[in-house]
């Protein structure tokens, strides 16, 4: 076989990035993401520090896709029942939080998603952003249906079932949110049923 037949390389491993992500984990829950490194990233994961820049630019960028394998595509209920949907994602959404790796990194997430970094940006869109659109498209249909008010603004009640369960996280204390909260607020979302005297 000529050189020029010859494919460049070796076959590219598939569990190393599963190692990488790992030792990432590790070091979150050990350390903090601030103290993450390249090269305990390379000693934990049992790779060179070579076989890391050559997936990725930054440390950064190696936490958010660590971070970002853990979402997994959202499946809420197909019934059609708002409830039921709401209260399927703001769990999901406390469960994510909650595992060791994504709620250590959550805080520095927010603060790159705010700061307009690189970073945040891509972690918004690959973890963030598609959930939302998601939810936000079942919330309209449930106002074009006559579940929900006609008057209700989409974002806004978006906003309103995961604020709570994110502020909850950012300043570490508060109970988990509960059912009853959902069913607070769609009591407020339900449509008028006439003009008040």
């Amino acid at each position: 076989m000529s050189a020029e037949s010859t494919p460049r390389g070796r076959p590219r491993d598939e569990t190393v990035d599963t190692r990488i992500f790992e030792a990432v984990f590790h070091l979150i829950e050990d350390v903090g993401v601030r103290s993450v490194t390249i090269d305990a990233i390379a000693g934990g994961a049992g790779v060179s520090k070579a076989t890391i820049y050559r997936r990725w630019a930054s440390k950064e960028d190696v936490i958010v896709d660590a971070i970002a394998s853990l979402v997994t595509p959202v499946l809420l209920p197909e019934t059609g029942d708002i409830r039921e949907v709401l209260i399927a994602a703001m769990k999901r959404l406390q469960a994510l939080l909650s595992s060791t790796a994504a709620g250590a990194v959550f805080p520095w997430l927010i603060g790159e998603i705010a700061s307009g970094s690189e970073v945040g940006r891509r972690y918004a869109e690959a973890a963030v952003r598609p959930p939302r659109r998601l939810i936000a498209t079942l919330i309209a249909q449930a106002i074009e249906s006559g579940r929900l008010r006609q008057d209700l603004d989409v974002q806004l009640a978006l906003d309103m079932v995961t604020g709570p369960v994110l502020l909850r996280r950012l300043l570490g204390d508060g109970e988990p949110v509960g059912e009853e909260f959902i069913d607070l607020i769609l009591d407020a979302w339900a449509p008028r049923s006439g003009v008040a005297g």
